[in-house]
């Protein structure tokens, strides 16, 4: 038997799951594809990154300065607290609620493939790479990493 009738040594293929996440990861972390979040979707209680504590320290918080405010004040007072802390929500409170669902996101949406795919198919997201944009849950995801890789090959 000729070297040349020994069959061609199999090589595992660039185009698994895993390798594609993989891919997809370096790709964010380059810059060559941008992740975009919805936040309202994902901040939703099914979300798989989603955490209604975040946007529950701010309810807590407003309603007790609320109750301390009409026990001490009245109602006119404590109508003008609760206004002031729904203020506070809609402009310092949802910041932080999105910087931390976006570290989530970071985190444990790209920590691994499973959690990945369930955040795909909940939607919210979006990869974005130049004119290109891919939306969750009916975009592939994996032909935008593949048109990406081939991108980069030239």
């Amino acid at each position: 038997m000729s070297d040349s009738d020994a069959p061609a040594p199999v090589t595992p293929s660039e185009d698994t799951a895993v390798e594609l996440f993989r891919a997809l990861k370096r790709q964010i972390e380059d810059g060559r594809v941008e992740l975009r979040l919805d936040f309202k979707r994902l901040n939703h209680m099914d979300s798989p990154v989603g955490s209604e504590a975040d946007s529950n320290i701010f309810a807590y918080a407003v309603l007790a300065l609320t109750l301390f405010v009409l026990w001490w004040r009245g109602w006119i007072a404590a109508g003008v607290t609760a206004l002031v802390g729904i203020a506070i929500y809609y402009t310092i409170g949802l910041a932080y609620v999105r910087r931390r669902l976006r570290r989530r996101v970071g985190e444990r949406g790209l920590s691994e493939l499973a959690m990945w795919q369930r955040l795909w198919r909940f939607g919210g997201a979006s990869l974005v790479a130049g004119s290109e944009i891919c939306e969750a849950p009916a975009g592939n995801w994996m032909a935008l990493v593949r048109s990406q890789r081939r991108e980069g090959e030239k």
